[in-house]
């Protein structure tokens, strides 16, 4: 096991867009943190954020390990490589924590003694399907207000210029939903870094914005990082269209898959992650299960790191929030 220069990553297309060379750029001038990519002897790689939070090292595995055409392990080769990984970790002192991934790395397997949670994601399979048999395996429902959408001449632009309009849906959703907001200097930063690898897209009726997504992507997959929509949607079926349309573009340049990001496997019914989550299956989306997970691999440090930080939050009338991996453990123990 070693550490690579993301420079000996062939065919960085073939790979997810965390891989490109523009996204170790965008990360090092907007969060602060670097990108680094661990290889075994079999070129099988993994890459992960780093960064120093106080005097606790942190890392976080942006994707499950991959082989070296790009490629997912079985079961058992990841089950193999994370644990190789680990003891490489601990043996050269590189971190002291290993964070949750981001919630569309979802891994077949986990680690001897690590944390974890069953967890999932939709995708569309756009390599083994024609443009002709996606749009059948779509939920008559979102087919219908697709033809809607079309039917009312709905304008859809994409690029730098729609960022704006972009922004102003994304902020007030995030509002609606109480959630964390990047600012506008986040998404100019993305798209300025990965401009041949990002999508911005916003859909208007009466030059008025309805709806937008904004989606990087390689030749491996797209991931639908984030969307936005208007308080009030004036055509119905403005949404789906914006994806279907941007479904057949991404096909059109030869993308394998379009990602949704992220679905609940425990009860979610009755919430609005339901809702979200019925979206993105009615796509004719497959469902993905496996895992997330985090670790940590110095106890004293990071016992430590917490309890200054829970301090500090009770001091603020606060809560520490909780990530994925608890919401879902502290759901399972309370049934």
């Amino acid at each position: 096991m070693k550490i690579i220069s993301i420079n000996e990553i062939k065919e960085q297309p073939n790979y997810p867009y965390f891989y490109l060379k523009e996204y170790t750029s965008f990360v090092k001038k907007t969060e602060s943190r670097n990108v680094i990519i661990f290889a075994d002897e079999f070129n099988t790689t993994i890459v992960c954020n780093i960064w120093i939070n106080k005097f606790l090292k942190i890392i976080q595995p942006l994707y499950p390990p991959l082989a070296k055409n790009g490629e997912r392990l079985s079961k058992q080769q990841e089950f193999e490589f994370l644990n190789k990984w680990i003891r490489f970790l601990i043996k050269n002192k590189i971190t002291h924590r290993i964070v949750q991934p981001e919630n569309f790395a979802i891994f077949k397997s986990v680690p001897e003694n690590s944390k974890f949670a069953p967890f999932g994601t939709y995708y569309i399979n756009l390599d083994k399907n024609t443009e002709q048999e996606l749009f059948q395996k779509i939920h008559p429902k979102h087919r219908n207000v697709i033809r809607n959408a079309e039917k009312h001449n709905m304008i859809l632009k994409y690029g730098i210029e729609c960022i704006d309009d972009f922004y102003l849906l994304y902020q007030q959703t995030m509002k609606r939903s109480n959630m964390f907001c990047h600012d506008i200097s986040y998404f100019n930063n993305f798209f300025t870094y990965l401009n041949q690898s990002v999508i911005c897209g916003v859909v208007y009726f009466e030059s008025k914005p309805q709806g937008g997504i904004f989606i990087p992507y390689t030749k491996y997959g797209a991931f639908y990082l984030y969307g936005a929509s208007a308080e009030k949607i004036e055509i119905n079926g403005s949404i789906n269209y914006l994806h279907w349309k941007t479904i057949k573009y991404l096909k059109k340049k030869g993308v394998k898959r379009y990602d949704f990001v992220g679905a609940r496997l425990s009860d979610v019914s009755g919430t609005k992650l339901d809702g979200i989550q019925q979206f993105k299956k009615r796509f004719g989306a497959e469902l993905e299960e496996g895992f997330l997970w985090k670790m940590d691999l110095n106890n004293n440090k990071c016992n430590i790191y917490d309890a200054l930080l829970n301090v500090k939050t009770k001091l603020k009338g606060r809560e520490i929030p909780l990530d994925i991996i608890d919401q879902e453990n502290r759901k399972a123990y309370a049934k």
